[in-house]
């Protein structure tokens, strides 16, 4: 569903009056208040999570001899084939890189390190540079390669997508379709809670669960449990 979609049907929802709102910019009153409590609630679905499957995202860059620090609006990703513009946090354990000149058949797994660990090793004293083995990240969010690159080496990996702000009226929430109307429901809260009305929160609170319990379900990554103690 559309951002505005969105906003009138919180608007049946909550039998509020008139039959709009009929934009999402240039309102006032009760109106405006729709079209806020709908940003924020898709707002805070979007951060409830680390690992939202529908933000996890892939992208590549190009490490060149010398340079062991790279921002992420240094890399490309690989379905909008555009720098990340919206970035929340890299997946550890995705990172692999290759030497460019001989190919993605030579790709290794590049070892997560923490920072405090990483500059220890790989940024006192006179460092040697060669083949990336390990990957940390900076105060800065920068991902940073140890040791510094020997050549031009091609680094890929995963990472998770900001939040996105609804603004414009054709605006369309990122997450499956089947789950959008999880943002109504929760912006029917915030309705609920203005207005002093508990059919409202009750009636939010209850179909809510039901859809985030299921959207929970299909995208949070799988619950895997370790073998057997020896």
């Amino acid at each position: 569903m559309s951002y505005l979609t969105l906003c009138q049907d919180l608007r049946r929802e909550c039998s509020a009056s008139g039959t709009g709102p009929s934009a999402t910019t240039g309102q006032t009153g009760e109106y405006l208040k729709i079209i806020n409590w709908v940003k924020n609630a898709w707002l805070e679905i979007q951060q409830q999570h680390d690992d939202w499957r529908w933000m996890r995202k892939s992208f590549t860059v190009s490490a060149t001899s010398g340079d062991g620090a790279y921002a992420y609006t240094d890399c490309t990703d690989t379905v909008s084939l555009a720098a990340i513009s919206r970035f929340s946090m890299w997946h550890k354990d995705s990172f692999k890189c290759y030497l460019t000149s001989t190919g993605v058949g030579g790709e290794v797994p590049l070892r997560w390190m923490p920072w405090e660990q990483f500059r220890r090793i790989y940024r006192y004293g006179t460092q040697t540079n060669g083949p990336p083995a390990y990957v940390s990240e900076d105060p800065t969010q920068a991902f940073v390669l140890g040791p510094i690159p020997d050549a031009t080496y091609t680094v890929s990996g995963d990472y998770q997508i900001g939040p996105q702000t609804l603004s414009a009226d054709a605006d369309t929430p990122e997450m499956p379709t089947r789950f959008h109307q999880l943002i109504v429901y929760n912006a029917m809260l915030r309705y609920g809670f203005h207005q002093v009305a508990p059919e409202a929160i009750q009636h939010a609170q209850l179909m809510g669960s039901l859809l985030h319990a299921a959207l929970v379900r299909d995208q949070l990554p799988e619950m895997l449990f370790g073998g057997p103690l020896a």
